[in-house]
């Protein structure tokens, strides 16, 4: 069994969606390995244009358990800019949802046999609880797939951007991230 670990770094923005100043940035997603099984919900952080930001402490940490020799920790996640007010007074109620909802697309198939996307898709479909979701804008989307084997620590960066388009809405995003195997 190896320990894997995966736990947000910052996210630095090279310029926001809104042009009227700051994105209220947040993640969405789940991640599954070995018996655990994490969702992600982390409550909005305000970025503006060049600016590096870190995550509530509290929210860091991605994914933690152990995971059999030759298997991955599979899931994803989504990032927003939140363009509705929501209550997040109901943010560990929400959490649970979305656990549950992950629990829940996985039961048939097992942790190691369902896809990444499938995975996400739970995670983000049971989101859909806060209220007016469909109004934030959706910044990027990315599936993961870590294996239990590679170096004992690595920092990936995830680059979302929207720089062309028919519409006046662009933006630019690098979130990293680090993974740890013992």
């Amino acid at each position: 069994m190896t320990k894997v670990k995966v736990e947000l770094v910052n996210v630095y923005c090279r310029d926001t969606e809104d042009v009227t100043g700051a994105d209220d940035f947040y993640l969405v997603g789940g991640l599954v390995g070995g018996q655990t099984t994490k969702a992600i919900l982390t409550t909005p952080i305000k970025i503006n244009n060049k600016q590096t930001k870190s995550f509530k402490p509290d929210q860091t940490v991605l994914f933690d358990g152990e995971i059999p020799e030759g298997q991955s920790v599979k899931g994803g996640l989504k990032a927003y800019d939140e363009d509705a007010g929501k209550d997040w007074a109901k943010y560990g109620e929400t959490v649970k949802k979305i656990s549950s909802a992950i629990s829940g697309a996985i039961k048939e198939t097992g942790p190691q046999e369902a896809a990444a996307g499938t995975i996400l898709s739970a995670a983000t479909t049971a989101q859909g609880i806060l209220d007016s979701l469909d109004k934030d804008d959706l910044l990027g989307t990315t599936e993961l797939d870590i294996s239990s084997t590679g170096p004992s620590h690595e920092e990936r960066a995830w680059k979302m951007s929207k720089t062309t388009g028919r519409d006046w809405s662009t933006w630019d995003y690098t979130l990293t991230y680090r993974i740890s195997r013992s």
